[in-house]
């Protein structure tokens, strides 16, 4: 029996690293990151370190495992866990940037906007369309 209970440790021990690094290539390379995976990979290893520190059986961790996934999704409803998730994988990826968040597409397009005025459009104005433009020229 404690040799399946160490087989068990080691086998998710082994799961769990190989995931965190995958994860890193995947992040260091830009390629796509899935958030549910990544959480349920965290809460895979709290509850590692929860089973080796209270001395519980191992073999707690093979019905702990399908849990940590279903953990690992509710996490990522609320705002706090998504957001430490988030800096989870800049630490992971190893940001010389000082730990700043990326940000999305459109939160750097309302930066480089704000304070600017667009020239030539008004809400009250008709649109311009290429017939108009032909009867102007003409």
């Amino acid at each position: 029996m404690t040799i399946i209970s160490h087989g068990v440790v080691a086998l998710a021990i082994g799961w769990t690293l190989w995931q965190l690094l995958h994860v890193r290539r995947q992040v260091r390379s830009g390629a796509i990151v899935i958030p549910p995976l990544v959480a349920a990979t965290l809460v895979f290893a709290l509850c590692i370190v929860v089973v080796m520190l209270t001395g519980v059986p191992p073999l707690h961790l093979v019905w702990l495992f399908p849990v940590s996934f279903l953990v690992g999704i509710v996490v990522l409803l609320f705002p706090l866990g998504t957001h430490l998730l988030l800096r989870f994988l800049v630490l992971l990826a190893g940001s010389e940037e000082g730990g700043a968040l990326p940000n999305s597409q459109a939160e750097r397009d309302s930066r480089v906007r704000r304070g600017r005025r667009k020239l030539g459009v008004s809400a009250n104005a008709p649109r311009r369309t290429k017939a108009c433009r032909r009867r102007r020229l003409r």
